[in-house]
């Protein structure tokens, strides 16, 4: 009987350092995705890019599943899904958005998808830092407690927040219709206003282009604010010194478009079109997508602006 409880103990013993070892070797990996993360960013074939950042997920995913609290891995995802969605889901919806409705809308609920699932490895590493037991409950807090807990936490916390509020708020803008989502959005503007506090330059003035978005893309019943937005995104502009290109681009597609500034539309645009792609090195794919999108919008101004006659 002593020998077969040894033996047991023995086993337990051996899995329990199997799997440590697993999540130290994932560790490993994971540390090493930071330096792969910036050659991907440099990328200029947007084709090669969507297929490697569509397999790496995978391969992310499947590590996560052997390690589900790592919170580099979570944010890895969150930011990655969020990523997909933009450059290359959205970016379909956008191709289809004035010619195709059926093509849209499956690729419009495509990118809503790919932006809940960054929600939900961002709401992992939220949760802890919140201290709620389940981040499904995260949307359920009222605004009083949310901004409570989020007083409690710190500039070190600042990825977290932003890649949830960040996905969050990308699939309630391509989801107008649901009122129960619209009805979340202080939320989102509470938690991307903590990320401003901490530093409005993050991911390249990433809380500034949201607020830009965010007011620029709404008419004024539905709390857009147009001088809110164009201040946001000169402010965003100014802290990249116009070298995020993704920047004018959403500065054209949104407020210059909900507010009929067509000068604003063109100047923007062009801007995009005529500047190389490599004027920020390290953000060459990002570049690269803008400018396609930049030439794909400008085509359609005709269709956007309201004619004077």
């Amino acid at each position: 009987m002593k020998i077969k409880i040894w033996v047991m103990l023995a086993l337990v013993g051996f899995l329990a350092s199997a799997c440590s070892i697993k999540k130290m070797a994932i560790r490993q990996m994971v540390g090493t995705m930071q330096e792969s993360k910036k050659v991907f960013e440099q990328e200029n074939d947007l084709d090669l890019a969507e297929v490697a950042l569509g397999s790496n997920l995978k391969l992310l995913e499947g590590l996560q599943v052997h390690d589900p609290e790592n919170a580099q891995l979570n944010l890895f995802l969150a930011e990655g899904y969020s990523s997909y969605a933009l450059a290359f889901v959205e970016d379909k919806f956008e191709q289809y958005e004035y010619t195709d409705e059926d093509k849209a809308d499956y690729h419009r609920k495509r990118a809503i998808n790919f932006y809940n699932r960054a929600r939900k490895y961002a709401g992992i590493v939220l949760a802890d830092l919140l201290d709620v037991d389940d981040p499904n409950k995260i949307p359920e807090l009222e605004d009083k407690d949310l901004k409570a807990r989020l007083d409690k936490l710190d500039k070190d916390d600042i990825a977290a927040v932003f890649w949830y509020a960040m996905s969050w708020g990308s699939a309630t803008n391509l989801d107008r219709e649901n009122m129960e989502a619209l009805a979340q959005l202080s939320k989102i503007e509470m938690m991307m206003a903590k990320v401003k506090e901490w530093d409005p330059s993050f991911y390249y003035a990433g809380p500034y282009m949201f607020e830009g978005v965010y007011y620029g893309s709404r008419t004024k019943m539905l709390n857009g604010d147009p001088e809110r937005s164009v201040k946001a995104f000169k402010k965003a502009l100014e802290i990249t010194k116009k070298k995020f290109l993704i920047i004018p681009y959403f500065y054209a597609k949104t407020y210059c478009v909900q507010y009929q500034n067509q000068k604003c539309f063109e100047e923007n645009l062009n801007y995009v079109i005529e500047t190389p792609a490599d004027i920020l090195p390290e953000q060459i794919l990002a570049n690269t997508l803008a400018k396609r999108k930049a030439e794909r919008l400008l085509k359609l101004k005709d269709e956007l602006f309201l004619s004077d006659e």
